[in-house]
């Protein structure tokens, strides 16, 4: 911030605590020291950490390897606030893709640059849902490469505001989707402790980035109102969570999810039969998880594990009612039985 004092600061120069006066041009002038402001998210202390160590090693580089970022810099262009495109330094280029790095866990610094300008996708997506209780964007087809999904949200704001992409912060800049779904939730109330406030409107931001040349692609921008109540229909799925702990249980670990609106199935299970004598795992949920999810028969593969060496099994795995509850189970169809294992792959249900 530039202001023009009165003329009591005719002629003084200095600095005391936040302010400093010049003399220039004929004009006394005071600057107002900026600090930072808002959330300071994981994201933002890496980058905040990590760029003296990286505008240091840039002054550290040879000529050469110089001049092979001002190469890059002259393909690649930065964001201007005229709405044309600024050309970015060598340095700046090299700061930014280097810090960009540090956000995904690259603690070795790119030296040399990349070969040259990446082509990074937008991010699109079907819908999204911003409730109390749920944010998500559905349909979101993965991208070629090793790419990671940057989420940038603001908190929430009056009605009325049309425009706080200023205050959006690094969430998450490491979601990938999961069955086309990306679900921030959870990032969300990480950052900004609490969930979205119904009524209030946010402002989100997404974009693809490259961990291994620090490139980014155009930010996908989207503004919406919370809204009280609202849901969407999500992938089913069933955890560990969600075994009765008190009931008899055979598995050591579960993650089957069931993708929408098809037949097919994925799963990743751990059993231990070690204290029972027959050739089956199996486990109890209740009747509120049961209900949510399909009467479902699978064959699916799995193995023994390293101490047995690795021994393939054959199952038949499916749900089926048990009283008031329902029962999970894994029944061995082929194979030596041993009784420690995992169950894995994906697979065609029917009923």
């Amino acid at each position: 911030m530039i202001a023009l004092p009165s003329i009591a600061f005719g002629g003084f120069s200095g600095s005391a605590k936040g302010v400093t006066a010049r003399f220039q041009n004929g004009r006394s002038i005071l600057s107002l020291k900026s600090y930072p402001t808002g959330y300071a998210t994981a994201a933002q202390l890496v980058r905040r950490s990590s760029l003296a160590r990286i505008s240091k090693a840039y002054k550290n580089l040879t000529d050469s390897q110089m001049k092979a970022w001002e190469n890059l810099a002259q393909q690649t262009h930065g964001k201007s606030v005229f709405g044309q495109k600024a050309k970015l330094s060598a340095h700046n280029l090299f700061v930014r893709l280097n810090s960009n790095r540090a956000y995904c866990g690259e603690e070795e610094l790119l030296i040399s640059p990349p070969d040259s300008v990446a082509n990074i996708p937008v991010v699109e997506y079907d819908s999204l849902t911003l409730s109390e209780s749920l944010i998500l964007f559905t349909e979101v087809p993965d991208a070629e490469g090793d790419l990671l999904l940057v989420a940038k949200m603001s908190d929430g704001q009056s009605k009325g505001v049309s425009s706080s992409w200023n205050k959006t912060v690094i969430i998450s800049p490491d979601k990938v989707p999961d069955w086309g779904d990306v679900e921030l939730t959870e990032a969300f109330v990480a950052i900004f402790g609490h969930y979205p406030i119904a009524g209030q409107k946010y402002f989100i931001e997404l974009y693809w980035m490259d961990p291994a040349s620090g490139f980014t692609g155009v930010p996908t921008k989207v503004s919406a109102i919370c809204e009280a109540g609202a849901n969407v229909q999500r992938r089913m799925t069933l955890k560990d969570s969600d075994i009765m702990a008190e009931e008899e249980n055979y598995f050591t670990g579960m993650d089957i999810e069931f993708a929408p609106g098809s037949t097919i199935m994925t799963a990743e299970m751990e059993y231990d039969s070690t204290e029972h004598d027959s050739q089956q795992a199996i486990c109890m949920i209740p009747k509120v998880v049961g209900d949510r999810i399909p009467n479902f028969k699978s064959y699916i593969l799995g193995r023994s594990t390293e101490e047995t060496g690795y021994l393939p099994h054959f199952f038949l795995i499916g749900k089926n009612k048990d009283r008031e509850n329902y029962n999970l189970y894994a029944n061995k169809r082929g194979g030596p039985w041993k009784k420690k294992g995992v169950i894995f792959g994906t697979c065609p249900v029917f009923e």
